[in-house]
């Protein structure tokens, strides 16, 4: 039976203590450096993570910013996103709910990146018609007829080294197997659909994300007024972040998925960037776990975010230099 999961069962530093014991944990220092991907129970074990309750509704860096009345406040274009959308535009163009929703821009993006899970499938997916069926058919009879067919020959070269039998880096060693142009390719080739299929629910969630989030940047206090002298805004740009730890010298290497930034106005007017990551954005292709029907964090998940958090923190100059990180 596997363990609970790390997120929902090592919320005390008692809970902690008992798993890291019973479960042979090892300090950070004797793991495999390996990409945030890559990261797992093991590390979090590692670097003593213990998920407490939250206890802020605002980030920290917005908490002098923020009073009881911005909290309790609303202006019409977040209580019109909170109310959601009328039905019909899950079958709009987004073209068409900028330009007639009288929604407003960013809601309307926001709407349109939601139809993308809950509109229907034909949003997404393409069929092709009996005519492109036909066609691509006829294309490919006629690829198949003008393609010569050779007789393959074996020429021998005693100098020659396959490389196949050649193992670099942290590459999977060769296989026994005699290297055969019929078989597969040492590169991988993933067809277009598979390649489609695998990447789009990630890049629409960020989507989603994105666009729900500069919304309530946009409109929610305490940025709802156009003059404000230090604003946070969304980041689109995925960063890479790589960090040393400063006891043993350890890489920790993150890419992020975007996220928030802070801008502070110089005296002359200009916006400049004063913090790259306020926050950090993750997404994921697919839920890893689900407990009674619900998706929960799996391990590999919470470890990918606290490598991310950790990468961030120790790559930020405005750390003081006596914090240690084994």
């Amino acid at each position: 039976m596997p363990p609970t999961p790390y997120f929902s069962s090592v919320i005390s530093e008692s809970a902690f203590t008992a798993r890291f014991q019973a479960e042979n944990g090892k300090t950070f220092s004797e793991l495999e450096n390996v990409a945030a991907s890559y990261w797992g129970r093991p590390h979090l074990l590692a670097c003593r993570v213990v998920r407490r309750d939250t206890q802020r509704n605002v980030l920290p860096i917005l908490s002098q910013h923020v009073t009881p009345s911005d909290v309790q406040s609303s202006s019409e274009e977040i209580r019109a996103f909170l109310q959601g959308p009328d039905l019909t535009f899950m079958a709009q163009s987004e073209h068409y709910l900028v330009r007639r929703s009288n929604c407003g821009i960013s809601l309307a993006q926001v709407w349109a990146a939601m139809a993308m899970f809950k509109g229907s499938q034909d949003r997404r997916t393409r069929d092709a018609s009996p005519m492109e069926e036909q066609n691509e058919s006829g294309y490919d009879n006629d690829a198949e007829v003008r393609q010569p067919k050779r007789l393959r020959r074996r020429i021998s070269q005693p100098d020659f080294i396959s490389s196949s039998g050649i193992q670099i880096g942290s590459s999977s060693p060769p296989h026994d197997d005699s290297y055969d142009g019929s078989q597969g390719s040492s590169l991988g080739y993933v067809d277009p659909d598979t390649h489609y299929l695998g990447i789009t629910p990630e890049d629409d969630t960020i989507r989603l994300a994105s666009c729900v989030i500069r919304h309530i940047l946009y409109f929610a206090p305490p940025q709802d007024s156009a003059l404000k002298p230090i604003v946070v805004e969304f980041r689109d740009a995925k960063t890479r972040l790589v960090a040393t730890t400063l006891v043993g010298e350890r890489q920790i290497i993150a890419i992020d998925d975007g996220g928030l930034c802070l801008r502070r106005q110089n005296p002359d007017g200009c916006f400049k960037l004063a913090n790259n990551h306020v926050a950090v954005l993750e997404a994921k292709t697919q839920f890893q776990g689900l407990e009674n029907g619900r998706p929960i964090i799996s391990d590999r998940g919470f470890a990918q975010m606290v490598c991310e958090a950790l990468a961030t923190r120790l790559s930020d100059i405005s750390d003081t230099p006596q914090q240690r990180w084994a």
